[in-house]
C-alpha cells in the first residue's frame, strides 16, 4: 500500500481534475480494493462487484472538473458507491421478479424445451453479431465483455485513452443489438 506521504489526495484529485491519467490510476489502485470489498458483500458477485468498481471510477473520471471541491474523496466514493449498489439492488430485484413470474407462466416442459432452442439461436446471432465489429471494436468488447477488464486496464493493454475505449465499447454494443434486434430477437446487453 501507499506510505502516507506518497498519497496527496488534495494534489491528486488536482491532477485528475487537469485529466492526468496517472493520477486517476493511483487512486485507482489506492482506493478499488476497499470499494471492491464493500460491493461484494453487499452484493455476494465478484462480476457485479467488478462492475461496481468500474462504474464507480467511471463517475470519478467523468467527473473530474469538480474533485478539487470534495473534501473527503474517501467519503465520496462511500456516497456514490452506497448509492450505485442500492440501485444494483433494486435491479436485481425487479430482474429476480421478472425471472419468478415468467417461470411461473412458463413451467412446461415444451415451453422449457423451446426457451433452451431460443438461447442457443441467441448465441450464435450473438457470435455472428460480433462479427459485424470493426477490429478495435472487437478487441474493445473482448477485453470489457469477456475478459472482464476494467476500462482502465482494456485502455492500459490497448494503448488508447478511456474516452476513446468508451467510445469504441458504446459503437460495438449498438452495431451488436441493432444486429441481433434487427434479426427477431430481443437483446439483453
Amino acid at each position: 500500500m501507499f506510505e502516507s506521504y506518497s498519497y496527496d489526495e488534495k494534489k491528486l484529485l488536482q491532477l485528475i481534475s487537469e485529466g492526468s491519467s496517472y493520477a486517476f490510476q493511483v487512486v485507482y489502485d489506492y482506493h478499488k480494493n476497499n470499494i471492491y470489498i464493500f460491493a461484494i458483500k453487499t452484493l455476494k458477485s465478484p462480476l457485479l462487484a467488478q462492475e461496481v468498481v468500474q462504474d464507480v471510477f467511471l463517475k470519478l473520471w467523468f467527473e473530474r472538473e469538480r474533485l478539487t471541491q470534495i473534501n473527503s474523496l474517501e467519503n465520496w466514493l462511500f456516497i456514490v458507491t452506497k448509492n450505485h449498489l442500492l440501485n444494483q439492488l433494486k435491479k436485481i430485484a425487479k430482474e429476480w421478479k421478472r425471472v419468478n413470474e415468467s417461470f411461473l407462466e412458463n413451467n412446461s416442459i415444451e415451453d422449457l424445451e423451446l426457451d433452451f432452442l431460443d438461447k442457443k439461436a441467441h448465441l450464435e446471432l450473438h457470435e455472428n453479431a460480433i462479427k459485424q465489429l470493426t477490429k478495435t471494436q472487437k478487441k474493445v468488447y473482448q477485453l470489457i465483455r469477456v475478459e472482464k477488464k476494467t476500462f482502465i486496464e482494456a485502455s492500459t493493454i490497448l494503448n488508447i485513452s478511456v474516452d476513446t475505449l468508451k467510445k469504441h465499447m458504446t459503437s460495438a454494443l449498438v452495431t451488436v443489438r441493432s444486429f441481433i434486434t434487427k434479426n427477431g430477437f430481443k437483446c439483453f446487453l
